[in-house]
């Protein structure tokens, strides 16, 4: 484990594919470095239902761009998928999350960025199910807390997943909360990040802080690709430790 910290400062991400579950990624940002390789939407089919739709790249509010952003902080070369669940009013049907978190059991990401979650008890068990499916190939997931600072959030909770919180650090530290409702702690106040139409602006909360632990996650996946999740969440935290 020691080794693959020392070697930290050699990786960049490298052949580690992100998947970033959010508003979309504007593949064209200077922040995004051309590093946004596939985008897809989750759509609603009156038809066949809810699924999953090869999209050309577009961030329909900011807020995916600036994830995309974020986790290129800690891994410029990984590899970035976008997959579509928020509308305009930055706002996401829980079962447009469970769909994409379904689809990706399936698909090639190593990691899985959640800037976003549900507090919706009815989904619970599908979102807690679909997080073990991911867990079981081994791809893990970074969940954001969000701003309800109370009660359940979903996928947040469940042990097999990595929960950020956000707080005032600089960006290349993080801490381990093992007394809270998430395991760790980043950057996310007062800090500045990519925006739609090329742009950039100053913000705060824990959707900013999750993509940099998801960052620093993709960084060690790239030393050592067969990580578990549980694996890589033990380095996080020895990284997080050993500041």
């Amino acid at each position: 484990m020691w080794e693959l910290l020392h070697d930290l400062h050699r990786a960049r991400g490298t052949g580690v594919r992100v998947a970033i579950v959010d508003s979309g990624v504007e593949a064209s940002h200077p922040w995004v470095g051309g590093q946004l390789r596939r985008s897809y939407r989750v759509v609603n089919d009156p038809a066949h239902g809810w699924g999953v739709v090869a999209t050309p790249p577009h961030d329909v509010f900011g807020h995916g761009t600036a994830v995309a952003g974020q986790i290129r902080r800690f891994a410029p070369e990984a590899e970035l998928i976008s997959v579509q669940v928020l509308g305009q009013d930055l706002k996401a049907n829980s079962q447009a999350l469970l769909t994409a978190l379904r689809w990706l059991v399936a698909q090639d990401a190593h990691i899985i960025n959640l800037s976003l979650s549900t507090m919706r008890e009815q989904l619970a068990l599908l979102i807690g199910l679909a997080v073990d499916g991911l867990y079981a190939r081994r791809i893990a997931c970074v969940c954001a807390r969000g701003y309800h600072r109370t009660g359940k959030a979903y996928p947040t909770n469940f042990a097999g997943t990595l929960g950020v919180t956000y707080t005032q650090l600089p960006l290349a530290k993080l801490e381990f909360r093992p007394l809270d409702n998430v395991a760790f702690g980043a950057s996310g106040i007062g800090v500045k990040v990519a925006w739609k139409d090329g742009g950039t602006r100053e913000t705060e909360g824990s959707s900013f802080a999750c993509p940099l632990v998801t960052g620093l996650g993709a960084r060690l996946l790239s030393l050592r690709p067969d990580l578990t999740p549980y694996e890589l969440k033990s380095l996080i935290k020895a990284y997080a430790d050993c500041q």
